[in-house]
């Protein structure tokens, strides 16, 4: 039996082993494949997120904020505190939350589904909202909290994802005639392999670029707001965007002379949580950014 069908069988178990001992299956398949994205996604199911920025979806729930407040001869436990009340760049505070920790943490919690899990808001925003949420009380504690039931679908979802990706692989290997143990590095069958990997494990709103996964859910086809804040993220400078701007209105071709080489140009101006991409990841990046605002296939 290959480490691909063991991967296949533990999804499929009544009693499944710990998901721990699964996702370091998926790093030794990482090996064997030559896909570094499956590895850096199972190492960091396993060791937590460092950056809430990059959790995938299945990570983010929607979830409200309560406080505690103090008034003179009077307290309010637990109150709601609506996001309309805190400012635009705050407001997640009070409707989603990034869960980072690795898989063990969750497994590690009882059977039971009952109960919540706190996570308190930084000091920091606690100081900022103290005396502006309530009239005449005083914002002491203020928190997200999160059913424990959540932490069972967020297992859930990960092993169902592994699952697929396995099943996904061993079929398009066998519709392709793809021999899996002769897979070179860099090679057009390890990219065809990582795409597969990159669909099952993120979604379709996210693309391989090298060892890196690009999300591009927030950009609305068509918004050049979402497209401008994303590169500019990314490090794309004002004068750069202002050129961009105006190659869309007017080449709507990914392949075009104005958008390749605009493409060409700015590639190896990307930085990524603070570290400059080399021009080839820059190139797949920036593609399949524009392509995105432009709703052509990715």
């Amino acid at each position: 039996m290959t480490l691909l069908d063991k991967i296949i069988e533990s999804g499929t178990a009544n009693e499944p082993p710990p998901l721990s001992s699964v996702l370091r299956q998926c790093i030794l398949l990482s090996d064997q494949l030559k896909v570094p994205l499956l590895r850096t996604w199972a190492e960091q199911e396993l060791t937590g997120y460092p950056n809430p920025k990059d959790v995938p979806q299945y990570r983010v729930v929607n979830v409200g904020a309560y406080g505690d407040f103090a008034a003179i001869g009077q307290r309010y436990q637990g109150r709601p505190i609506p996001a309309s009340l805190l400012e635009p760049q705050h407001r997640w505070a009070a409707t989603v939350l990034r869960l980072t920790e690795p898989v063990s943490a969750y497994e590690s919690l009882d059977g039971s589904s009952k109960g919540v899990l706190i996570y308190d808001w930084p000091s920091d925003m606690i100081a900022l909202y103290q005396s502006r949420l309530l009239q005449g009380a005083v914002l002491m504690r203020a928190w997200q909290q999160v059913p424990k039931s959540v932490y069972a679908g967020v297992l859930d979802s990960v092993r169902t994802r592994v699952l697929t990706m396995a099943i996904d692989i061993k079929n398009d290997a066998e519709a392709s005639g793809l021999d899996l143990t002769r897979i070179k590095q860099n090679s057009p069958e390890a990219d065809r392999v990582q795409q597969t990997v990159v669909h099952a494990v993120y979604g379709n709103v996210y693309v391989a670029a090298g060892s890196q996964v690009i999300n591009t859910q927030n950009i609305e086809v068509g918004n050049w707001s979402d497209l401008h804040k994303t590169l500019k993220e990314f490090g794309i400078a004002d004068t750069d965007l202002g050129e961009l701007h105006k190659t869309l209105e007017h080449d709507k071709k990914i392949d075009g002379e104005g958008l390749k080489g605009w493409i060409t140009r700015n590639a190896g101006k990307l930085f990524d949580h603070g570290l400059q991409v080399g021009t080839a990841v820059g190139t797949t990046i920036l593609t399949q950014l524009i392509k995105r605002h432009l709703g052509l296939p990715q």
